[in-house]
């Protein structure tokens, strides 16, 4: 009895198997066919994915709408455009390199996040059209982000990704200068800086004094015509060397006074042009001010130019 039993389970073993497969194939058949509302969702999804930019998610809504369940005018107009996306999808194609210039294959790359690709293998990739931040990972290298602009329509678009390239931070830095260049030497200016540049201390100095004995020059001018003045009111007021008027006496005093001070006058101006004009005529050349040279000192004063100094 027992083994007319087991004998009756094996006989139905193929029918049960059978009948799992046809239910399974049906559910699968009944899956894969869209319904007539899924087929116009699916038609007016595309539609915004497409004003979106999203091309790869409106094609995947484009082929639902394609099904051969679908109504026909849907499913004609589905497959139209299905052809039009295929022809808007951009596709990129990335070459990694190492740092000897092979190339890498066991790169992982994600695009805004979410990844597009495990390996690079030579194909192109699918991409949506606008501007995207791409992530490359791969083992014992650092991670390199790019941007792109991607271009509707733009097919096979290649991009070299150089892996251990030297960065910023292992560049060489610059060496320091050497001291004796940035230490002047001991005969040279202090202001040698000024020197290397412009017009030069020396240069300077002679218009310094040149202003000066124009300064003089200007007082001279004016003291002279005013001890002239002075002279010729004093000579009306009290003509002759001497004079019991007391007024008189001051007028001369005073005519006196600006004279000098106009001979003074005339006297630094003359020093300081004259000083002035020696400088500037005796300063070196910027290629000499770059050697070696004695500075030079200037003195100023009342009637009085002082240079020291070794040409």
């Amino acid at each position: 009895m027992k083994n007319q039993m087991n004998l009756s389970i094996r006989s139905l073993l193929p029918v049960c198997v059978l009948a799992g497969w046809l239910i399974a194939e049906r559910s699968a058949g009944a899956a894969a066919d869209p319904t007539t509302a899924e087929c116009l969702s699916a038609s007016e999804s595309s539609l915004a994915l497409r004003r979106q930019h999203k091309m790869r998610d409106a094609r995947t809504q484009l082929l639902t709408c394609s099904a051969a369940s679908c109504p026909a005018d849907v499913r004609d107009e589905c497959t139209r455009r299905v052809a039009e996306a295929n022809t808007a999808i951009p596709t990129i194609v990335f070459a990694a390199k190492d740092s000897a210039g092979d190339d890498l294959v066991a790169v992982r790359v994600t695009m805004d996040g979410q990844p597009i690709a495990d390996r690079l293998e030579g194909t192109a990739l699918a991409i949506d059209p606008g501007e995207h931040t791409f992530t490359f990972e791969t083992a014992g290298q650092a991670k390199i982000k790019k941007q792109f602009v991607i271009r509707e329509g733009e097919k096979d678009r290649r991009e070299r990704i150089a892996f251990g390239a030297p960065s910023a931070a292992s560049a060489p830095t610059p060496t320091a200068e050497p001291a004796s260049i940035l230490t002047s030497s001991p005969n040279t200016p202090a202001d040698s800086s000024s020197q290397s540049s412009g017009l030069g201390t020396q240069r300077i100095l002679a218009i310094v004094a040149a202003g000066v004995g124009a300064v003089g020059i200007g007082v001279g001018i004016v003291y002279g015509l005013s001890a002239k003045s002075k002279h010729d009111t004093a000579n009306a007021a009290c003509p002759g060397s001497l004079c019991p008027n007391k007024n008189g006496v001051d007028l001369w005093n005073q005519a006196v006074s600006a004279g000098n001070v106009s001979t003074a006058g005339f006297i630094v101006g003359a020093v300081g042009l004259a000083g002035g004009a020696a400088l500037w005529f005796m300063a070196p050349h910027r290629s000499e001010e770059s050697g070696e040279k004695a500075a030079t000192q200037v003195g100023l004063g009342l009637g009085m130019l002082q240079m020291k100094g070794v040409w």
